[in-house]
């Protein structure tokens, strides 16, 4: 007997057209995926049955995969099914009595416990975790887990999500727990004195993140990232979300955008993860507090007049717990032996020098050691130490006025004047500085179109072919900028920095000529340099019906620097021009690459970050991709110990019982040469789906980088008869990042 939203069917059916009600002998009530089956079935109503005998699963095939069995159930389709006395079976084997189970039988969020998840670690041990989710109202929910591990002890945890409207939201996430195994590890101990080494400690982290939109266009942001210990993101990385960053960052910010003005204030709150004692404070940390920006966007300076004006305000206030310098030392290395040794320094020397904090062991590895300690002498060397605070107001007006040649070329010239005060917490002498300078600046550029056609029809299939050539010249005519130890110093005045320099900052800027400063707003940068570029597209026109599709297929661009202000010093290790960047970008049905690749002519090297992804029409897929980077000074050799090589290996296997996604990263680097150790990082996740369509076993087995190795089982039951999706990639970066 077929209804609406249900089908009935037994050995007899009393059944009362007009009350919608009745009794099924023997039968079975099926809707969707639910099917009830038992002795004798009372429908009460229009969707209330009572269920004697009686057996509940959501599973297609026969005999079902799981099912429970119990001595009744009550259940209301859409509602929740209650049923007394049940044994859990897969097929026909009971393998777990519960003496009474609510199960959903509707897919909205809902008040209950969650399946229970089995984990093992080398560190933890066996854990079992069990949680309960509680929706506590339309836009919030709550989840609380009880997680006992076999080694480490038991870890309290609480997740809080909120919704306050369609663009307004929030997450906090904190655990808990009194840890057995790291209270006696050597990596914490030896930091610690006697008295208290293998004493108990309180590991703990919170994460929360929101983003509100306020009335006004106003935006507010929230981020906060602790824990409490520096290793705690290394054993909890799924809960941290941070293994591989240098610090911990606690962010707020509030923008407001009016008409033509973009503002924002936004603070910034660093804890130092680079310590190798993972209890130590956090003074020596640098924060933002705060910075604020002010940005009118080009607009005509006049009404009805193609002269652009624009400009940029910044306002950042630099502090930390600790004094605003470091104690720095010099060393010099002896070509003869390799090794550093300690003399005065003087302006004239900058070749073959490093710089560390000054400390007890006079090495720059001292925060391994606990017996060594920071040095301060109480009095800032200007050679040597370094500023790490202080206040910067920088002011940046812009005028422009774009020309188009006869549609074929654009061309746009600027001219920016910068002014930017200092403020350091220093002696007299050293407590301003300012900098001013005008910069000059055109750029032309034009646009080679070709389009290619399989067919006449006006529907058929295009590709667009797009060549854009450009060239920009900058010359900086006029600098005015007071001689100060936060610029660094250079016995020929050669201190301006190479425009290879904006790549990134490194190690290798701390003891070079220019010095390092807060950020690249205070490098003098494009003195005078001209860049060259060259972007190609390949577009793609199809029809969807009436409406027309475009993809673009690929694109590359590549670009090269030339600094002309460089090429002019009295310098034996100049080096004009920059590295060569390419970009390689290519969207396939069946293959996808995303390359970026950084040529270093002077050293002969290149960067490079790549992946390549293959995939079939079933969804299986395999990936490759490769991170080789080299630290680059300008004006020096590269050094090969910096160099690092990645190799990642992913791949995914989609079949209609079982799916598998998986990767590792091998750390192709010749100078590595423990080979227990090239594998840096690798996780799986496999999902096995028995058949019915009605639930997962989903086993997670993964290791990070420095981490222990970590195995995660879990079951998904489909209680409402909606089938849980397949595996994406995206489960295997939650893993991993």
């Amino acid at each position: 007997m077929t209804q609406t939203k249900s089908t009935i069917g037994g050995d007899q059916i009393w059944f009362d057209y007009e009350s919608n009600t009745g009794v099924i002998s023997k039968g079975f009530v099926q809707s969707g995926n639910v099917i009830f089956e038992g002795e004798l079935i009372n429908k009460t109503g229009e969707n209330d049955y009572y269920v004697i005998k009686a057996d509940y699963t959501t599973c297609t095939n026969c005999p079902a995969s799981w099912s429970f069995q119990g001595s009744q159930i009550r259940a209301e389709l859409g509602g929740y099914a209650y049923i007394k006395n049940s044994f859990l079976r897969f097929g026909s084997v009971p393998v777990f009595w519960i003496p009474y189970l609510i199960v959903p039988l509707k897919s909205d969020r809902q008040t209950g416990l969650l399946t229970p998840e089995f984990e093992s670690s080398q560190a933890g041990g066996l854990t079992v975790s069990q949680s309960f989710f509680w929706v506590k109202s339309r836009n919030e929910d709550v989840t609380y887990t009880f997680k006992n591990y076999e080694l480490r002890g038991i870890k309290n945890m609480l997740n809080y999500r909120y919704m306050l409207n369609a663009e307004s939201y929030g997450e906090l996430s904190t655990g808990w727990l009194r840890d057995k195994v790291f209270q006696n590890e050597d990596r914490v101990n030896k930091f610690r004195g006697e008295e208290h080494r293998g004493t108990g400690i309180n590991r703990w982290f919170i994460k929360y993140d929101h983003y509100t939109q306020l009335p006004e266009d106003y935006i507010h942001r929230m981020q906060i990232n602790n824990a409490s210990d520096l290793q705690y993101p290394k054993d909890f990385s799924r809960e941290t979300r941070n293994h591989n960053e240098p610090s911990f960052e606690n962010r707020m910010s509030l923008t407001k955008n009016f008409e033509n003005i973009h503002t924002n204030i936004d603070t910034a709150y660093h804890l130092n993860m680079l310590k190798s004692d993972p209890l130590s404070g956090n003074d020596e940390s640098v924060h933002r507090v705060p910075e604020i920006r002010v940005s009118q966007m080009t607009e005509p300076l006049f009404d009805n007049s193609s002269l652009l004006f624009s400009w940029d305000l910044n306002y950042l206030n630099l502090a930390r717990a600790g004094k605003s310098y470091d104690d720095m030392t010099r060393c010099k290395i002896d070509p003869a032996t390799g090794k550093c040794t300690t003399a005065p320094v003087t302006a004239s020397d900058s070749a073959d020098m490093i710089r560390f904090p000054t400390n007890s062991c006079d090495s720059p590895d001292y925060d391994r050691d606990p017996n060594c300690v920071l040095i301060n002498d109480g009095q800032f060397n200007p050679y040597n130490d370094l500023i790490r605070t202080g206040q910067r107001l920088d002011f940046k007006p812009t005028l422009s006025y774009p020309i188009n040649l006869g549609d074929t070329v654009d061309i746009l010239p600027k001219v920016s004047y910068r002014e930017t005060q200092y403020q350091f917490q220093l002696s007299d002498d050293y407590s301003r500085l300012y900098r001013r300078y005008l910069k000059t600046e055109v750029s032309a550029r034009t646009q080679l179109t070709q389009i290619y056609s399989s067919s006449n029809d006006i529907k058929g299939t295009k590709l667009r072919h797009e060549v854009i050539p450009q060239v920009t010249y900058t010359k900086t005519p006029w600098v005015d900028r007071k001689e100060h130890p936060f610029w660094g110093f250079d016995k020929d005045n050669q201190t301006e920095i190479p425009f290879a320099s904006q790549d990134g900052v490194s190690d290798g800027d701390l003891a070079s000529p220019y010095g390092l400063q807060f950020d690249y707003l205070d490098r003098s940068l494009d003195r005078e340099i001209v860049t060259f570029s060259v972007l190609q597209r390949l577009t793609e026109k199809s029809w969807a019906g009436n409406s027309a599709v475009y993809k673009q297929l690929a694109s590359l661009s590549l670009s090269q620097s030339y600094d002309v202000y460089q090429s002019n010093l009295n310098s034996s290790t100049k080096q004009p021009w920059s590295n060569v960047a390419a970009y390689l970008n290519v969207n396939l049905d069946s293959f996808t690459t995303s390359s970026l690749f950084n040529y270093y002519p002077y050293q002969k090297v290149t960067n490079v970050s790549s992946s390549a992804r293959f995939t079939n029409k079933f969804g299986n897929f395999y990936e490759l991709g490769l991170n080789r980077t080299y630290s680059v000074t300008p004006g020096k050799d590269v050094d090969v110990t910096t160099r690092t090589e990645d190799y990642l290996f992913r791949t995914g296997l989609i079949t209609k019982y079982f799916n598998l996604i998986g990767q590792f990263v091998y750390d192709g680097n010749w100078l590595n040469n423990s080979k227990n150790k090239r594998i840096k990082s690798w996780a799986y996740v496999s999902q096995f789906k028995p058949p019915g369509d009605c639930w997962l076993i989903t086993l997670a087995q993964y290791q990070v980088t420095s981490g222990t190795q970590e195995l995660k089982l879990s079951f998904e039951f489909t209680f409402d008869g909606n089938s849980k999706p397949p595996l994406t990639i995206e489960a295997l970066d939650q893993i991993i990042n």
